[in-house]
């Protein structure tokens, strides 16, 4: 087995020492390198029709630990070959922008409205909303939990994922569970709603990948599935689109809950006059 810097050569370099059904996922990688980004190991042995554990397997045998550090590496190499044929700074910016606008219409354009209007349903009636997310998808949570209060709401989160899990542990019938994961592989969002599911709490899943292991434990699920990932460096933008689906659901919420005029005036006088 030779290990080269590109991943992309390393799959090439090595074809001939991987199995039949390995060689399935392997051409599979090489011929949807654009969607790479919204790909994990489900979606790949589905679309490879090979299985889970071919898609692990072929990436042990590359020398990776596992899928997810291939995927990484995936990523890596055609962020360099991106770069490489990119000259112009302002060329770089403006596609990074029109790439994400671009983005963002088609999640809107993808989204269930169905789904979404019952979201905003059960997040307006909701006793408490417990949110839970991973990685670099928290900062986004803790802004979207605090807006929901300003807007009357009762909300639970927090960066430590022992303590979320204690809160939603505590959760009763009427609350419900929204967890944000970008790749819908985090841990610790699957264990949060395996136990709201116990306790016969409402979940909302808002992931960028519709056959993520946390759609299977949901009750809705709100997918930002996205139309490039040019613009991705180790999918470090990704919270920018399920940032806006959280944005529009506390939209709509405080269109259909208005926030009551004591609250209103006691927020203002935490502002500079």
């Amino acid at each position: 087995m030779h290990l080269v810097d590109s991943a992309y050569e390393n799959i090439k370099l090595n074809m001939d020492s991987l199995s039949s059904t390995e060689k399935k996922v392997a051409t599979f990688l090489l011929e949807n390198v654009d969607r790479i980004q919204t790909l994990n190991v489900v979606g790949i042995a589905k679309e490879s029709c090979t299985s889970e554990a071919t898609v692990v397997r072929m990436s042990k045998k590359l020398g990776y630990k596992g899928f997810y550090q291939l995927k990484v590496m995936l990523i890596h190499s055609l962020d360099q070959e991106q770069q490489l044929s990119r000259n112009s700074p302002l060329s770089n910016l403006n596609e990074f922008f029109q790439a994400s606008a671009q983005n963002m219409l088609h999640i809107g354009n993808m989204l269930d409205q169905k789904t979404f209007w019952k979201c905003v349903d059960l997040i307006a009636s909701a006793n408490t909303v417990h949110v839970i997310a991973s990685g670099n998808t928290i900062p986004s949570i803790l802004e979207f939990s605090f807006r929901l209060g300003r807007i009357g709401i009762a909300t639970t989160t927090s960066i430590s994922d022992e303590l979320e899990l204690a809160n939603i542990n505590l959760a009763r019938y009427g609350d419900i569970v929204i967890g944000v994961s970008h790749s819908g592989g985090s841990k610790n969002v699957v264990r949060a709603f395996e136990l709201a599911r116990k306790k016969g709490v409402a979940t909302v899943a808002v992931t960028d990948i519709t056959t993520s292991p946390l759609k299977k434990h949901a009750d809705y699920a709100l997918a930002s599935t996205i139309e490039s990932s040019s613009t991705s460096v180790f999918g470090a933008e990704s919270h920018i689109y399920t940032s806006i689906i959280l944005d529009a659901l506390v939209f709509f919420t405080a269109n259909k809950k208005r926030t009551p005029q004591g609250v209103k005036m006691f927020l203002a006088e935490t502002q500079i006059p």
